[in-house]
């Protein structure tokens, strides 16, 4: 029967052990860099969403002093509008 040297068992459980570490941080690495990236996305497309929605609110002031027709229009687009942002925002709900 062969001896197990305690030296060796020792020495590849430490290698074993470093392994795992490193994938670990390699991983959380991955992570970091993930993670660091899709904040950055997410402030572009708030700050987008943000210009968007000012635009639509000074569109809305606009459209209090028309009316019949083209109040009617205006409508209709700052509907589009509106709908546009909400789907923005809940891009950015799924994405957190």
């Amino acid at each position: 029967m062969a001896r197990i040297d305690p030296t060796e068992t020792v020495m590849n459980t430490a290698e074993e052990l470093k392994k795992l570490l490193d994938a670990l941080a390699t991983q959380r690495d991955e992570l970091i860099v993930k993670a660091h990236l899709a904040r950055l996305e997410a402030q572009d497309e708030w700050g987008r969403l943000e210009q968007q929605l000012e635009q639509l609110r000074e569109k809305g002031a606009v459209a209090a002093s028309v009316t019949g027709d083209t109040a009617r229009e205006v409508l209709a687009a700052a509907r589009l509008a509106g709908e546009e942002i909400a789907r923005g925002y809940e891009r950015l709900r799924k994405s957190l």
